[in-house]
């Protein structure tokens, strides 16, 4: 939805001391802490933001730090201790794209008491640097239109508690409009406004009225469309079994970008219409073939165990029977000579 060009639109009109979206800003320093994006993807686009507002990049790049996370693996706790130190008043505003990569490995953004702690730890951090900060989350799946502002984002219900001010987009009733809404804690809440994402920047449209897309998704076309989406990506991996052999499951995983759990949902797709089959018991792991190659597998793998079990017995059954054959000859011999 354009959540990170709107907050980078903010931290430009903030450093440049414009009007973000109609609203005064006050004019200051800002930090943008972002762990999603590259560096140079960053400076770019920012520098693609402040062009389109008509802002001398440089010059308000003087009033504006960036700093890059992508792949430090740096929670929200540990972020002070990477940042060094921030003065109280260093900065007016600090934004935090995105807070789901703050979160320690522990923490599910589901468990009420781990995302109030990491509430306070950002409470902390704007109560010591003494500056506003704005963390973009992401909004739980599903039609948003019929729920409560504060109930948008995904998540614990600690997340829709714990902020000062929610500001959320959702879709309009018009295709190409979004609705841009906020409520606050403790101030008088903002009116709802119509807003469009026109590539970099996000606009204001005074002359929309403010109408919020209630439309259900109709769940029947949205399996229809993830099934379709299913069959399409497993046949992409159909592709890849040889027609003669088999090919090893890492080899296969390798090729694309799937997750492990949809990997082997796809696998399992193929597996159930009869399209591939799994050998396991290879030496060096699981293999995948087309049935006509399995069978032939399998003839050979029964071919190989019927000849050696037919060989083991026969062994054993011969040694039986030259044990029987020497106990005959003891008994016989002793017979003898008894007589």
């Amino acid at each position: 939805t354009g959540k990170s060009f709107l907050v980078g639109g903010m931290a430009l009109d903030v450093a440049a001391g414009r009007e973000w979206l109609s609203h005064r800003v006050n004019r200051g320093r800002v930090l943008i802490i972002d762990n999603e994006l590259h560096p140079e993807t960053l400076a770019n686009r920012l520098q693609t933001i402040a062009e389109a507002k008509g802002l001398d990049f440089d010059a308000v790049g003087e009033s504006l730090d960036v700093v890059c996370l992508r792949g430090h693996n740096i929670d929200i706790h540990s972020l002070a201790n990477r940042l060094g130190r921030i003065q109280a008043g260093d900065y007016k505003l600090v934004i935090i794209d995105a807070l789901y990569r703050t979160l320690p490995d522990t923490t599910s953004e589901n468990d009420n008491a781990k995302m109030m702690a990491i509430y306070n730890r950002l409470d902390h951090y704007a109560r010591e640097w003494r500056c506003a900060i704005v963390v973009v989350h992401h909004t739980s799946k599903g039609g948003q239109g019929d729920k409560a502002i504060t109930d948008v984002g995904s998540g614990a219900g600690s997340i829709s508690r714990a902020p000062d001010t929610h500001i959320i987009i959702r879709q309009h009733q018009n295709d190409s409009l979004h609705v841009l809404e906020a409520v606050t804690r403790s101030f008088k809440s903002p009116k709802p406004i119509s807003c469009a994402f026109e590539y970099p920047l996000w606009r204001v449209t005074d002359d929309a009225p403010v109408i919020l897309d209630h439309r259900k998704k109709n769940k029947l076309a949205e399996k229809k469309k993830s099934e379709a989406e299913t069959v399409a990506q497993a046949e992409l991996i159909l592709a890849r079994i040889p027609e003669a052999g088999s090919i090893q499951q890492s080899d296969l995983r390798a090729s694309f970008d799937f997750g492990v759990s949809k990997f082997d949902r796809l696998i399992g797709h193929l597996i159930n219409k009869g399209k591939i089959c799994r050998i396991p018991g290879k030496p060096r792991g699981v293999f995948y073939s087309l049935p006509s190659q399995k069978s032939t597998v399998s003839a050979l793998t029964v071919q190989s165990q019927d000849g050696s079990a037919a060989g083991e017995p026969n062994r054993k059954i011969s040694n039986r029977n030259r044990r029987k054959k020497s106990r005959r000859k003891v008994v016989s011999s002793d017979s003898n000579s008894g007589n």
